[in-house]
């Protein structure tokens, strides 16, 4: 007979009960920045291997289209592998910092389960940098940048309404965030 080192999703959610909005928020913040630290890790492989590849200096391969469409899907794609192996696994390294971990309501939580929060999540957040990026060098486009903060500002506002004060990734994907037991 094995013994059972995890805890089930109800266990969790039963005894540690929703992580606290101030937390989550935290460590969002901090899971950006370690997200930043990924992807310039990610974007200077990506450069390299490029670069190598087809022997075009990196300053010229940014004007290429292709090069660029390309770059992107990359980044995509180690972004939903960090966060749906993180996730898969239980939590995050910002949701291990402030105790915390994403439970699935019933059963284990899958790759779908993931790939459904995270694409999600990005149509709610990724919008916003580029955004005021662009009112930066284009300020007649500051009003979509302040419509994109409203946008990136929904889950939250909607997590304020939301009877288990979820956010809306969290509702649709069939998770929560809870908190977690401090490590001994």
């Amino acid at each position: 007979m094995e013994l059972q080192t995890k805890h089930t999703p109800s266990e969790i959610e039963v005894h540690l009960g929703n992580a606290a909005w101030g937390r989550r928020l935290i460590a969002f913040m901090y899971e950006f920045l370690l997200l930043v630290a990924v992807l310039l890790i990610a974007v200077g492989v990506f450069q390299g291997v490029m670069q190598l590849a087809t022997g075009i200096a990196p300053e010229q391969l940014s004007k290429l289209m292709w090069a660029r469409i390309l770059n992107g899907v990359w980044v995509l794609l180690v972004c939903f592998a960090y966060f749906g192996w993180c996730w898969t696994r239980g939590q995050t390294l910002a949701m291990m910092t402030w105790r915390m971990r994403i439970a699935p309501l019933a059963g284990q939580l899958t790759w779908k389960m993931a790939a459904i929060r995270f694409a999600i999540a990005g149509v709610f957040y990724a919008p916003l940098l580029p955004l005021w990026v662009l009112a930066i060098y284009h300020p007649n486009l500051e009003p979509f940048a302040w419509c994109g903060t409203a946008w990136f500002l929904a889950p939250w506002i909607y997590a304020r309404f939301d009877q288990d004060q979820q956010l809306l990734h969290d509702r649709i994907a069939k998770t929560r965030i809870v908190n977690s037991k401090p490590k001994k």
